[in-house]
């Protein structure tokens, strides 16, 4: 169980036990000696209560501030994100075990991204920059916006001359697929899959012999043998796009993006205006502490804007991927 189903089940699990009566049931026993479900518990809410709750409180003003502004997330909004989300994970079978690693359902995982979403819209509502605005932020940030030369090409690395060789003669026999051979003989992390590589700029490819190759062989053709520094590299390049100096009015929509990412209000001053006409009481004694907490903003409420973006609160110590987007991507938050 990871650290946010464990704070999770301490507030669930505490609840229950004080209105059932039930925590003298055992949940382990040790040389015949129990800990029983109030113990267990009982730890948990001290250790991690206070956190958990902080958050989950957080999170409600978020929604709230965002229904008294009339700021919504419609299902295409929410279907095209999930998508940027997803592909950032490659195969279905990669983003499955994400889920796996982090014990996240999909359901859990979706929430996250629908939060990171309907935070992020709440942080942009009512920032609309005039033309005149975006021309002085297009010219104070013209580098961000010019499109390197990108590549994606497939690759089999091997560690000797003539294991490379053997691979380019199976290649023009023609019997077997560039992706087969990989598969069979490549010692790259790529193998799995068939060699491919993301398209990425040809500038990033660190290895000189590699990029030049990259940068030069025709789309479809099948490199010789490239000497890397002691492997050797065979290459095809599925496809290869120019870079293009930054424009104002081709980059225009992206432009007006990062300026209103980097103009965003921040959620400490959005849940400031919200504690002030939102009474939050904290019922539980134990955890008393936090009244007087949000008589005003916490000082550890995240922000997301000009002064620095931040995560939403975490429902614990782990936090979720980011869906990417054109502008600088907010994390998204965990689900409660």
């Amino acid at each position: 169980m990871t650290f946010r189903h464990l704070l999770l089940a301490v507030l669930g699990l505490g609840v229950a036990l004080t209105i059932a009566g039930c925590g003298n049931s055992p949940v382990a026993t040790v040389g015949g000696v129990k800990i029983t479900e109030t113990e267990f518990s009982d730890r948990l809410v001290k250790a991690f209560g206070e956190d958990m709750l902080r958050s989950m409180i957080d999170r409600e003003l978020i929604r709230q501030a965002a229904a008294d502004r009339g700021v919504e997330v419609s299902e295409e909004e929410l279907a095209k994100e999930m998508e940027q989300a997803k592909a950032q994970y490659g195969t279905e079978e990669q983003f499955q075990q994400f889920l796996t690693a982090n014990d996240l359902t999909q359901e859990e995982w979706e929430e996250e991204v629908s939060m990171m979403v309907l935070a992020r819209k709440l942080a942009l509502h009512g920032v609309e920059p005039t033309e005149q605005q975006l021309k002085e932020f297009f010219e104070q940030n013209k580098d961000q916006f010019a499109k390197p030369a990108m590549v994606s090409f497939s690759e089999i690395v091997v560690d000797s001359k003539a294991t490379a060789d053997e691979v380019v003669a199976e290649l023009k026999k023609g019997e077997s697929s560039f992706a087969d051979l990989a598969s069979r003989y490549s010692m790259a992390t790529t193998r799995e899959a068939g060699g491919e590589r993301p398209e990425m700029p040809i500038q990033s490819i660190t290895q000189p012999q590699v990029r030049e190759v990259a940068e030069n062989l025709p789309v479809g053709q099948v490199s010789d043998p490239i000497d890397a520094n002691g492997s050797f590299v065979i290459l095809t390049v599925r496809d290869r796009s120019e870079g293009r100096p930054a424009s104002f009015e081709t980059d225009r929509e992206a432009i007006e993006e990062q300026y209103k990412m980097a103009n965003a209000n921040s959620l400490r001053d959005i849940l400031d205006e919200q504690l002030k006409k939102t009474r939050v009481t904290i019922v539980d004694p134990r955890f008393s502490s936090l009244n007087e907490a949000y008589t005003t903003v916490p000082e550890d409420v995240p922000q997301f804007g000009a002064e620095g973006q931040e995560p939403l609160p975490q429902d614990g110590a782990r936090q979720a991927p980011a869906a990417p987007t054109n502008a600088a991507p907010a994390e998204a938050p965990a689900t409660e």
